[in-house]
């Protein structure tokens, strides 16, 4: 599966196509879905999911550059460049575990995700592939539980959030899933990640109906202050001026 991951970072060139190329890390993707979408309702958790999380991710710490030492760097004294290598693998692993079960699926990405950091980092010194895949595996855990102790892992958090336009809830919606969380994501027409002004990161969400409110208010924001990055963040919601109707009738049952 084609990633459209745009990158200068040789090294992480080279992983991008190594993903890009794995049959069974892409399997995996489709299992994933078939838990989330098929078996339980719930919305994307496959290989578009990856893609936009990898995207966001990467995009992020490109803009975070300038603030907080990366992990990598500060404690394992490794190159920049090792940090996007942390952020990229920790981004297409770190739903694996959805194939075991929804509830902490992060700590069963965790296993999961270890053959496959072997795999993929075969040709890295054991030293450097050891510290990678300890890096990984903690941005993975805390994207979703626990705390976040590095910048990459908080860089994951907030990424993994920033997937909440319309099109990932439509399934679940049109499957008769009707509920605060659906109806709010169906509100959520564009989020973009860009250069700010006042702080290095803007994210700008475009909204169709105020219900979109909920993403922002109770999700978006309690990543952003789990990610420990809130300092640097800026996040701007618009509502158009003719809200779309999302609901024409709600029934409690």
């Amino acid at each position: 599966m084609k990633l459209n991951i745009p990158t200068e970072n040789e090294r992480l060139k080279r992983l991008i196509q190594r993903v890009e190329e794995d049959k069974e890390l892409e399997e995996l993707w489709r299992c994933s879905n078939v838990n989330a979408i098929d078996r339980l309702g719930f919305t994307d958790h496959g290989p578009v999911h990856v893609k936009i999380v990898a995207n966001a991710a990467l995009r992020l710490s490109h803009l975070l550059e300038g603030v907080e030492k990366p992990g990598v760097v500060e404690d394992h004294h490794l190159p920049q460049e090792y940090s996007e290598i942390v952020v990229f693998l920790a981004a297409v692993l770190h739903d694996l575990g959805m194939v075991v079960q929804r509830e902490e699926h992060e700590k069963y990405s965790v296993v999961l995700a270890h053959h496959f950091l072997q795999k993929l980092l075969y040709d890295y010194p054991p030293e450097e592939r050891a510290i990678i895949t300890s890096e990984v595996l903690h941005a993975i855990t805390s994207h979703y539980s626990g705390v976040c102790l590095t910048k990459e892992a908080g860089i994951l958090c907030i990424a993994d959030a920033l997937d909440m336009e319309k099109g990932r809830a439509r399934i679940p919606f049109d499957a008769g899933k009707v509920d605060i969380h659906s109806v709010s994501a169906l509100a959520i027409e564009n989020v973009e990640v860009l250069k700010g002004e006042k702080k290095p990161v803007v994210i700008r969400i475009k909204m169709s109906n105020s219900a979109g409110i909920f993403q922002v208010d109770q999700l978006l924001r309690e990543r952003i202050r789990k990610s420990g990055l809130q300092d640097y963040i800026e996040v701007i919601a618009e509502i158009s001026e003719t809200e779309k109707k999302i609901l024409h009738r709600f029934e409690l049952r």
